[in-house]
């Protein structure tokens, strides 16, 4: 009977070492995705890392001024919004989202970490300036129809070793 142990104990932790690599050797590969709301009509994608950060920048539409919003890309939460800075009050700006600063005449809100499974607006070509992803151009407010409804989503899938 003991040797049965002998034989089955090293078996079991040996399936346990080699569950838990598998399981931290995998990761997620996740593709950033826009599409026409209704139609469902893919309009673009990037391949992307988890933790990414992601930026829509905008011109407000009644005060004309520069609205960012940060956001980190997890293939679990979807987009969490990080920060939001914008050049001052007005309508629709909120003012009490997480820690609030004044950096470079830039009203600052940090640490909002709140998540979004999906992004959707109907897109302005005026009031959309650009979408960045890494400090990289995904879009630009131009490359898509004025008043088109459009959502931006995470498609990911799991796969065995990073890219």
């Amino acid at each position: 009977m003991k040797s049965r142990y002998k034989v089955l104990i090293p078996c079991v932790v040996l399936a346990l070492v080699a569950g838990t690599l598998l399981f931290f050797l995998t990761q997620k590969n996740l593709t950033l995705v826009l599409v026409e709301q209704e139609s469902r009509q893919v309009l673009k994608t990037l391949p992307i890392t988890e933790g990414d950060g992601l930026a829509f920048h905008w011109i407000h539409s009644f005060e004309h001024i520069p609205w960012i919003e940060e956001y980190t890309m997890e293939a679990e939460q979807g987009f969490m919004l990080n920060t939001i800075k914008v050049a001052g009050f007005g309508a629709g700006i909120p003012e009490n989202k997480g820690i609030v600063t004044i950096e470079n005449g830039m009203v600052v809100m940090s640490s909002i970490d709140q998540g979004f499974d999906k992004i959707s607006w109907i897109h302005s070509q005026t009031a959309l300036v650009s979408i960045t992803v890494q400090g990289n151009t995904f879009i630009r407010g131009t490359d898509i129809p004025h008043h088109l409804p459009v959502e931006l989503y995470l498609k990911g899938t799991r796969t065995l070793w990073p890219r």
